[in-house]
């Protein structure tokens, strides 16, 4: 999760004139969220009573050829096995382990709660079927996903916000308060950074962030952001890199690495409990530069995307706050991809899929947009069968109608085979954010055509040979001692093994059933 790391220091310093000053504003925010912390002293211990679960059902709308309703109970929320595949994971656990695995109950819950079709929403007896226990084990799980505050908002347009335990809706207050004042800051520096790149001359455009309000988020203080992203031309690369140096951040990965990250190296900051972290005014942010929205070389995928991007671009304003971003159907293409490199990556936070699931919902009879925006794509390789794959998971995840001008547009030999990956694999997985299997390699294959490329991958990917990634910044925010951290460290690295090895079974196993079910589908179709 980039961005997650040290907080900006309130000390001034000497800059050129264009140097960032961020002390006074950030100073501010360390006030509030001391005073926060000062009221809500010690961690959210919560009660251990056990209550059993409860069932519900879900409906979902049919989605591209192939890919069949659900009009019954979930398989996952059954407790069986999922669609007939006794080797799919049947729990998923915490980021970090040690820590009880994730109620799955209450999980598809939350998920079924957040369905952009107001017809299928939970009642308020869901609910009361989950006790403080069943929530201690899935407010972890729901901070990652980055649905908390978009289920606490739901909860609280539907007056179900008061059924929730007393200590769960005083957590999500706290986490709303610190986030509202985190977006606030953030807003801030990103008017800075536009001005300082402006003054300077170098033209950009606003990526993610801001840019996804009001199209793909009802309010900007809900959704979770933890970078500031800029698309930039390769020629001002350079400059900008100098920019951000002047103004006192230092990159962050290695020179051939794409895209570029730089980050303002500041003391640690400690925080009374782990998740406030991940909504903390004082949690720094990273910056990313990019100057290209697609890495072919990374999945061997080959996607030439156009190169008139800025001629493009669109003016929009946010408040007093004005910028240049991407058009409006380009957002939707680099949300597409962005979702889509990131379910390949094992990684993919499910408030991605809620968010195209709101856009699908509010631009559904823009017939003109959608005509625009096939016509974009139509001859972009791979783009089509990427934006099949993630609107099928909004649909699938939360009740997305995909428009039927795209419906109609939109054809492939692959689509079968996707549309059963989705079936098969998509909730299951998505449930625990991509991370907890290794079935994406069944949807990378769809994409690869050369066979030597797609041994490497596989290989890559199930055998990974590099030091495993060091766990966030975040988990050691309250005094880690140096022998604390190699330990936490070293645990993960462990739990990382463990996972590769289970996982590459799984995919070992699974993968005659996924080949002939695959064949099928095909002849079928």
């Amino acid at each position: 999760m980039s961005g997650q790391g040290t907080v900006i220091s309130g000390q001034r310093r000497k800059r050129d004139s264009h140097c960032l000053h961020f002390s006074r504003k950030t100073s501010r925010c360390a006030q509030v969220d001391s005073a926060l912390e000062s009221r809500h002293k010690g961690k959210l211990w919560l009660d251990h009573s056990i209550q059993g679960r409860r069932r519900f059902k879900r409906k979902t709308c049919s989605g591209f050829p192939g890919i069949e309703p659900v009009t019954v109970l979930p398989a996952p929320l059954r407790g069986g096995s999922v669609r007939g595949c006794r080797l799919l994971p049947q729990r998923f656990d915490h980021a970090s382990s040690g820590e009880p695995v994730v109620n799955r109950a209450l999980a598809n819950a939350i998920v079924n709660q957040l369905t952009v079709s107001k017809n299928n929403l939970l009642r308020p007896s869901t609910w009361q079927s989950f006790d403080e226990r069943d929530w201690e084990r899935t407010l972890n799980w729901l901070d990652l996903s980055g649905l908390a505050l978009y289920l606490r908002q739901r909860l609280e347009m539907t007056n179900c916000l008061s059924v929730l335990p007393h200590r769960v809706r005083e957590r999500l207050d706290r986490c709303e308060a610190d986030n509202r004042l985190r977006v606030a800051t953030m807003t801030e520096e990103l008017k800075i950074l536009n001005d300082m790149f402006s003054r300077a001359g170098v033209e950009h455009l606003v990526l993610k962030g801001i840019t996804l309000f009001p199209d793909y988020c009802p309010d900007p203080a809900i959704r979770t952001q933890y970078d500031h992203d800029f698309l930039i031309r390769l020629e001002s690369v350079q400059r900008t890199e100098e920019l951000l140096q002047a103004a006192g951040y230092r990159r962050k990965n290695s020179e051939n690495e794409h895209p570029i990250v730089y980050y303002r190296p500041e003391p640690e900051v400690r925080f009374w409990a782990d998740f406030v972290g991940f909504y903390s005014p004082r949690l720094g942010r990273s910056i990313e530069l990019h100057f290209r929205l697609w890495e072919s070389a990374a999945e061997r995928i080959e996607i030439n995307l156009p190169e008139d991007f800025f001629e493009r671009a669109s003016r929009r304003r946010w408040q007093d706050f004005e910028y240049m971003s991407l058009s409006v159907e380009d957002i939707l293409i680099f949300q597409v991809l962005h979702a889509f490199r990131h379910v390949l990556r094992n990684w993919c936070r499910l408030s991605v899929f809620l968010e195209i699931a709101y856009f699908l919902n509010q631009r559904f009879s823009d017939s003109r947009f959608w005509k625009r925006f096939a016509d974009r794509i139509d001859n972009l390789r791979w783009v089509p069968e990427a934006t099949v794959v993630v609107f099928s998971l909004a649909e699938l995840l939360f009740g997305a109608a995909i428009p039927p001008e795209i419906k109609a547009r939109l054809t492939s030999a692959s689509f079968p085979a996707l549309a059963l990956w989705t079936e098969r694999y998509g909730r299951c997985s998505a449930l625990a954010n991509f991370r907890n299997d290794k079935y994406s390699l069944f949807l990378h294959r769809e994409f690869v055509e050369d066979q030597a490329a797609w041994a490497g991958i596989r290989r890559q990917r199930l055998f990974p040979m590099h030091r495993p990634h060091r766990p966030p910044a975040a988990v050691f925010q309250r005094g880690f001692s140096r022998v604390e951290k190699l330990w936490v460290q070293g645990a993960h690295a462990l739990r990382r093994l463990k996972f590769h090895a289970i996982s590459a079974l799984r995919y070992a196993c699974e993968y005659p059933q996924w080949a002939l079910l695959r064949r099928a589908r095909l002849e079928r179709n």
